[in-house]
């Protein structure tokens, strides 16, 4: 089972994301249960492009941190794209005081766990969906493994 990870940067990404964690990605989505073949696109962008899908594909102006398009059924072979915004996730680093990077993953990994289909449409779905998110960010920048 080939389930791939593509990287599209169209902005520098931040040094610590390469190479991107495709492989992390893609058993994130196995473990939340997308277990078929295919390939996901993560773009790595900035504001502008993140504005004008939110625009285009939700009705909202500005731009957002991380949208995510599932593609079901598969558009040849493509099982859905993540967008994030680098903008976006500078300025959230900084009010975390965190590095950009970690910032940048997690909204990947959080894209990833809407295309595996969570949802964070009320309380308790939103605690649980931010505990496996932040378990999958600990597994690559605080080196745990195992399953989040």
């Amino acid at each position: 089972m080939t389930l791939r990870i593509r990287f599209h940067p169209s902005v520098e990404p931040p040094p610590e994301l390469i190479p991107f964690p495709g492989r992390t990605l893609a058993a994130l989505l196995r473990a939340e249960g997308r277990e078929e073949d295919g390939e996901v696109h993560c773009v790595l962008t900035d504001d502008a492009e993140l504005a004008a899908l939110n625009r285009r594909f939700r009705d909202r102006s500005g731009p957002t941190d991380v949208l995510t398009f599932p593609y079901d059924p598969p558009v040849d072979g493509v099982l859905g794209d993540i967008y994030v915004s680098l903008d976006r996730a500078a300025s959230q680093a900084a009010e975390r005081s965190e590095p950009v990077a970690r910032e940048t993953w997690r909204l990947f990994v959080h894209g990833a766990l809407h295309l595996a289909g969570l949802d964070h449409d009320t309380p308790a779905a939103e605690r649980a969906m931010r505990e496996r998110q932040e378990a999958w960010v600990r597994r690559v920048f605080d080196g745990q493994s195992g399953p989040p």
